[in-house]
């Protein structure tokens, strides 16, 4: 056994032999479940759950288990040239951590066969999630089970996948002296652990897209507890029926003549209409959940200071800081290059606090105060190494290597919009589709927001619908949209025609949300993408306002106008003032 690791209530070991064993082994030599329970009770120590990571039942019966009132999980890993994949290290995390919860003061024994490299793998990711650096967690576990994990690749993977860099002069640990030198063949630990399947090869990376399914798998108690914990940041209720979890997330709707008006009553901002795919990020000490539209809860390997650790290197994380925004792919066509980022355009909660009732420009402030600007800080800080003057950071950590950037949403006063329009959309290394506008002074409201207002350029005006077939042939299908909570079920527009791109096999499409723009001219709908983050067309009150919109087709030049009467109102003097004495500013420095 290994010593005890109080901060986790865990006791690291080396798989104990059930009962059959005793035929090949003195009572001296047989180290079983009942021995282990025994000796730990002698210490003080009661156990309550053990947590088996081995890949077969061959070394005791979960019989053995149960008869000494021990909780028994089992997390397959599998041996020899595999370390435990994220998933496992998930499950790990989350039911130790509600263990602690079910039962304080009880401890949990973990084994894998020898107790030092899968054992060791995982306590050293848990420390790592509860703020420690990987260099530090790994010497945690030595101390508490010498000589600690032995094996390199482990220990390189334990950096990899924790994004830091390798120690320099960084030197593979020695073989213990009981352990014999392995054989060159993966069978020896697969065979064990009764696993013949060999690692799988990595696949080149392919082209990048904004609705790629990113992030890892989480058990589905975790997905409910993150989605429970982003029903309170919004809404303020601590529990929810499950029945009754949706996402929350605010929606926009289309402009048009009769609202339009909007823009002269209240302060309104612009900024481009990313066409991107939806998300929250919810961060928690222990991860960052990735949240879709359909509610689809995945983690992600990331890294949200709320400042610089200090000297003990302990990471202090946000907690229940819940970020809204859209997923989008930067592409580079001169380098060929492609890069993943999160644009957060609001801040629906920071370390617990709701600001739903919040003005936005405060939300939209905080996003850059307290989440952006302390992972700058510490990226500058650990990027200083470069400078020799200057004092190492205790901390590396490779922010390069997270799988998508982040950074806030620019938003502009409503004077902007034609610079939008006319030199920022047309520059953007990402698909831009129209405008936002938001108000300046509106609280977070969800669901369908009628003072969030977007202006998509004609051709790209479109509805997500619900697929379905009709007896009409291939290239006729019946589209449906959802009805209001009063009355369940879809609407269905009959006779409704989408035209597809040549070669597309559409009966695959069947029963999935598609997005389609509408062509006027030729009276039928074209086939955009398959939405893959939704799991319910539009409410057909969406799609009337969007029919709406492209009937009104609300044009630049309506626009320009719109803004140039909304800007003489008083609600915009304030802008106004600030853009002419920055102008005033800029040609006094050139006259300079």
């Amino acid at each position: 056994m290994g010593h005890r690791i109080n901060a986790l209530q865990l006791v690291p070991v080396k798989v104990p032999l059930g009962h059959r064993f005793s035929r090949v082994l003195s009572n001296e030599e047989h180290f079983s479940p009942q021995k282990l329970v025994q000796q730990l009770r002698a210490k003080g120590v009661e156990v309550g759950l053990m947590i088996d990571l081995t890949n077969t039942w061959r070394y005791y019966e979960r019989d053995e288990i149960d008869e000494l009132a021990v909780e028994h999980l089992k997390v397959p890993c599998r041996g020899r040239g595999q370390v435990p994949q994220p998933e496992a290290v998930n499950s790990f995390v989350w039911e130790l951590m509600s263990y602690w919860q079910r039962a304080p003061g009880r401890w949990t024994v973990l084994h894998c066969t020898h107790g030092f490299n899968r054992t060791g793998y995982m306590i050293v990711n848990f420390l790592v999630r509860q703020g420690w650096s990987v260099e530090k967690a790994l010497r945690i576990f030595a101390e508490h089970r010498p000589p600690g994990i032995y094996k390199e690749d482990y220990i390189r993977e334990l950096y990899r996948y924790n994004h830091e860099p390798l120690p320099s002069g960084f030197k593979a640990p020695a073989l213990p002296t009981w352990k014999p030198e392995e054989p060159d063949s993966p069978k020896a630990d697969h065979m064990l652990d009764g696993d013949t399947e060999g690692a799988t090869p990595n696949s080149e990376p392919a082209e990048m897209k904004h609705d790629d399914i990113l992030g890892e798998t989480v058990q589905e108690e975790e997905a409910i507890s993150a989605r429970q914990a982003v029903m309170k940041l919004v809404h303020g209720v601590d529990e929810w029926p499950v029945d009754q979890l949706r996402f929350p997330g605010g929606q926009p709707v289309s402009l048009d003549r009769e609202n339009m008006g909007k823009l002269q009553e209240k302060r309104y901002w612009v900024t481009w209409k990313a066409d991107g795919t939806r998300y929250m990020l919810l961060l928690c000490r222990w991860g960052v959940y990735l949240i879709d539209r359909t509610f689809s809860v995945r983690r992600v390997q990331m890294r949200f200071p709320q400042q610089l650790v200090g000297k003990d290197t302990l990471l202090h994380a946000h907690h229940m800081t819940l970020l809204d925004g859209e997923m989008v792919v930067d592409e580079d066509m001169a380098a060929g290059t492609q890069h993943r980022r999160f644009l957060a355009y609001d801040l629906i909660a920071l370390n617990g606090e709701s600001l739903v009732r919040h003005p936005f420009k405060e939300r939209w402030a905080r996003i850059e105060k307290f989440v952006m600007q302390p992972r700058g800080m510490e990226k500058a800080a650990i990027e200083a190494k470069l400078d020799p003057g200057k004092k190492r950071y205790p901390v590396r950590y490779d922010y390069g290597s997270e799988l998508f950037s982040v950074r806030r949403k620019g938003f502009f006063p409503l004077l902007a919009m034609a610079k939008l329009l006319d030199e920022f959309i047309p520059g953007l290394s990402h698909e831009s589709d129209g405008l936002i506008f938001q108000g300046y002074d509106e609280e977070y409201v969800t669901g369908t927001d009628f003072n969030i207002l977007k202006w998509k350029f004609l051709h790209l005006n479109s509805v997500d619908f619900r697929l379905r077939s009709t007896a009409a042939g291939a290239e006729l299908r019946l589209l449906e949209t959802r009805r209001s909570k009063a009355v369940q079920g879809e609407v269905p527009l009959p006779g409704a025609r989408v035209e597809f791109d040549e070669g597309m096999d559409v009966t695959r499409l069947e029963n999935l949300i598609v997005e389609c723009s509408w062509n006027g001219e030729e009276g039928f709908w074209k086939f955009l993408r398959v939405r893959g983050d939704k799991d319910t067309p539009n409410a057909y009150h969406v799609y009337e306002k969007v029919m709406r919109s492209i009937n009104d087709n609300i044009t630049e030049e309506d626009l320009h106008e719109e803004v140039k009467v909304a800007l003489e109102q008083p609600v915009y003097a304030k802008d106004v003032a600030e853009a002419k004495k920055a102008a005033a500013a800029a040609a006094a420095r050139g006259k300079r």
